[in-house]
């Protein structure tokens, strides 16, 4: 009688083997997978770092020319107002307007700093020696004055707009 345990022996022997190959196959398949995963992420790695670098020299570039047209802006807002000052003062039309010294040295300092408003009405105001000597301003002084509050309004717009400028490029808006 032939018994049946070699032969159940050389099986289990195939089958351990089986699975042994399996599971080497298995892992040497899944060290590709992760290997090309890993690619992958590294390719995507690099496209973002590239995309990065690439809105930053955008952004670089809208703030240098940004800034450019600003000074640009600012030239041409000084020149401006140096013409108008120049013309005005060459009026003939120089006669006092009724704009008293005092008032007129609290409107600079209002242009200069926020802070110089008028004290409340029960507290008396601050003026200095010069502002109340001073005899009065003149049309001219008083036109002066504007043209100096405009030129002040032309460049904060300026400022603005080469912000929204840069902010366009950079952000798309």
């Amino acid at each position: 009688m032939v018994t049946p345990w070699p032969m159940l022996a050389v099986a289990a022997v195939c089958l351990a083997s089986g699975f042994a190959g399996g599971y080497a196959l298995k892992g040497r398949l899944a060290d590709a997978e992760i290997a090309r995963l890993q690619a992958a992420h590294a390719a995507e790695r690099q496209a973002a770092a590239e995309e990065a670098a690439r809105r930053l020299a955008a952004a670089q570039d809208a703030e240098r020319a940004a800034v450019h047209a600003l000074q640009a802006t600012k030239t041409r807002l000084t020149d401006t107002q140096r013409r108008l000052k120049e013309t005005l003062y060459g009026l003939p039309t120089a006669d006092r307007c009724g704009l008293s010294g005092p008032a007129r040295g609290l409107l600079n300092a209002a242009i200069a700093d926020a802070s110089a408003v008028p004290a409340p009405a029960g507290e008396p105001a601050h003026t200095d020696a010069a502002a109340a000597a001073d005899p009065g301003a003149t049309e001219a002084d008083i036109a002066g004055w504007a043209a100096d509050a405009i030129a002040l309004y032309g460049e904060c717009r300026a400022r603005i707009d080469a912000i929204r400028q840069w902010d366009e490029v950079t952000h798309g808006r």
